[in-house]
């Protein structure tokens, strides 16, 4: 009897009814400072992830997130842009009270992680001093019509763009990760002289006009000057 008993309450025990949505109000987040929106998606994504929840569908701007826990389920719509993010509920099956600490710990937690100022990278100085001239003077007198040749090899051998002849000399790119340098190279039968043009991105010091990467590239195009002329 009291195994009978038992079942019968059990088998009276009512599942939490699941919560009308249709009057919920959105719930918007105003972020501090604007941010790219793509690390807004990243925090959203992140804390879906950390929460336990699980993404289930994206569509441009919009996440659908879901939270399956002991038999209740949970599905949220979360919309950003760069000053905000905004979630409504869109299913609370079985939830009852949970249904609000959950949405509140993840709208807490998405906020704490925009909350945290985006990383900026600090830009390169600008370049005030310009680099001194660089001489690279050839091991005997060349015939003027092979010095270009030489040169131009020089600078296909370590990654320069050859971007025009000039009458004032060749003017020749270098891209590289660090940034990008542009020089001029005028010549005569006896030596070359690579001169700064301009550059993006590469550290100089802004007394100066020094840069270690530029001493090296330098040295790196007179070696090769230099071979090529022997």
């Amino acid at each position: 009897m009291v195994a009978l008993f038992i079942v019968s309450v059990s088998g009276c025990r009512k599942a939490a009814p699941e919560i009308d949505l249709s009057a919920e109000q959105p719930r918007v987040t105003l972020l501090q400072v604007q941010r790219d929106p793509a690390e807004v998606r990243q925090a959203i994504i992140a804390s879906l992830q950390g929460k336990g929840w699980v993404t289930e569908s994206e569509n441009g701007p919009e996440i659908i997130g879901r939270l399956s826990h002991k038999g209740a389920t949970v599905r949220v719509s979360i919309v950003y842009d760069a000053t905000r993010f905004t979630m409504k509920g869109l299913e609370a099956t079985n939830a009852d009270r949970k249904y609000e600490g959950w949405l509140n710990g993840l709208e807490q937690d998405i906020a704490k992680r925009l909350r945290t100022p985006a990383v900026v990278p600090a830009a390169a100085p600008v370049v005030t001093a310009t680099p001194a001239p660089t001489l690279v003077v050839f091991d005997r007198e060349q015939k003027i019509e092979n010095v270009k040749g030489a040169i131009q090899r020089a600078l296909s051998a370590h990654s320069w763009v050859l971007e025009a002849d000039q009458p004032t000399g060749l003017v020749a790119r270098l891209n590289h990760r660090k940034g990008l340098l542009r020089v001029r190279i005028t010549s005569t039968t006896q030596q070359a002289t690579i001169i700064y043009e301009n550059s993006e991105g590469i550290a100089f010091d802004p007394q100066t006009g020094v840069s270690d990467d530029y001493e090296k590239w330098m040295r790196n195009l007179v070696e090769a000057i230099r071979a090529n002329t022997r």
